[in-house]
């Protein structure tokens, strides 16, 4: 694979990843605030749809888009990195292999680097998002309203390290949903050409989207859980987290108090995401790619 299908890929994956993250942002903040719902035990909304009626009366119809800015900034990077990067690193691991004939741990690895990289640089701006996100519901710990403020700010009180808090359960969701997604897409993909269930087109693109945002959103739900609660805690003096040492604290607490299936709070909202985000991102990119090359 040459270079200019590399920054192609993550072009597009740039473009289609924005797109959809606009359309979808209002499910976003609704899933993140679930997902703090709970700590301490005061569970505050009754379901997706209460939670994103609570969220309109108390802070209006705007407060559905809370932290667009980073996460655009985020999917501009992060998501054009882990799809432009997937093709090339399939090559790496299994050079001169077909793609019809390429195996599944190969894809599943593919995507796992390359949502652990993505990631891993674009830390910062999730952090960011999800502070936005909260700010203004009874668990949100900060209450930052634009993004280079929030930067700054977050540098300022807990150093260029407080960038990189929750960069474990980040890179771990990062890591899951782009391995589930991405190998998942690819992988049904070509078994429903090659049994000659479906043939390629717009048909194909979407069944195989649905299915493939459906099985990520299953996979990556405890990793999203812990991402937020870890990244939306309050901070002492010295920039340390005042409830959680880490993911695994978050995940220890979180299954004692409130059950394992607190590791599935905001699933619904999650699938609601990641479901329609999937379908657009991969059409648009199957059109770029028909189109463009």
């Amino acid at each position: 694979m040459d270079n200019s299908s590399v920054w192609k890929g993550i072009l597009y994956g740039s473009v289609c990843s924005c797109v959809a993250d606009i359309i979808t942002l209002p499910v976003d903040v609704t899933k993140t605030r679930m997902q703090l719902s709970g700590e301490g035990g005061k569970r505050l909304y009754a379901n997706s749809m209460d939670c994103m009626i609570k969220t309109v009366k108390a802070e209006g119809v705007s407060a559905l888009w809370k932290g667009l800015e980073p996460a655009l900034w985020r999917q501009a990077t992060y998501g054009g990195l882990r799809y432009g990067l997937y093709a090339p690193i399939k090559d790496i691991l299994a050079p001169g292999i077909p793609k019809k004939e390429m195996q599944l741990h190969h894809k599943i690895a593919a995507g796992g680097l390359a949502g652990a990289i993505g990631s891993a640089i674009c830390n910062p701006c999730d952090l960011v998002k999800v502070r936005m996100m909260a700010a203004g519901s009874s668990q949100g710990a900060h209450s930052y309203r634009w993004f280079i403020p929030a930067f700054i700010d977050i540098v300022q009180k807990e150093g260029i390290s407080g960038l990189f808090k929750g960069v474990g359960p980040t890179c771990g969701r990062a890591t899951v949903l782009a391995a589930a997604e991405l190998a998942s897409y690819d992988q049904i993909k070509v078994s429903l050409v090659q049994h000659k269930l479906m043939s390629e087109g717009v048909g194909l693109h979407f069944v195989t989207a649905s299915a493939a945002g459906l099985i990520g959103s299953f996979c990556c739900n405890p990793f999203d859980v812990a991402k937020s609660r870890v990244m939306n805690q309050p901070v002492d003096a010295n920039g340390k987290g005042k409830l959680y040492g880490g993911m695994i604290d978050c995940f220890s607490q979180a299954v004692r108090k409130e059950g394992v299936g607190s590791l599935w709070k905001g699933f619904i909202p999650a699938w609601a995401r990641v479901g329609p985000r999937v379908i657009i991102i991969f059409m648009m990119m199957e059109q770029l790619k028909a189109h463009f090359g």
